[in-house]
């Protein structure tokens, strides 16, 4: 079983929520806080793609994948990569179902 995220364009580039998680401002918007590339790759992460799926539908090498990971992990502030993908799954949830 897969899940599928997704950002709503206007909503995702016009949602800033104020609500706070311990010192986090929820929700991050993902736009500003990662690069497309970044936020293209960790949105296949949140549908279960694996690292070789994923550079294999990009076109890149695994260790491009793995670098953009990091990158993101990093600038989400994220504990590891599966926290990274949770606050990316939760994040692009939040702004899909704030659109409906």
């Amino acid at each position: 079983m897969t899940a599928h995220f997704a950002l709503h364009n206007e909503t995702a580039l016009n949602g800033e929520a104020n609500a706070f998680a311990g010192n986090v401002r929820w929700p991050i918007d993902l736009r500003k806080s990662m690069t497309p590339r970044q936020l293209e790759i960790m949105l296949k992460l949140c549908e279960g793609k694996v690292n070789k799926q994923i550079a294999y539908d990009l076109n890149v090498s695994t260790a491009t994948v793995k670098v953009h990971i990091r990158n993101a992990i990093t600038r989400l502030g994220a504990k590891n990569r599966t926290n990274a993908v949770a606050i990316v799954a939760a994040n692009s949830a939040i702004f899909r179902s704030a659109a409906h």
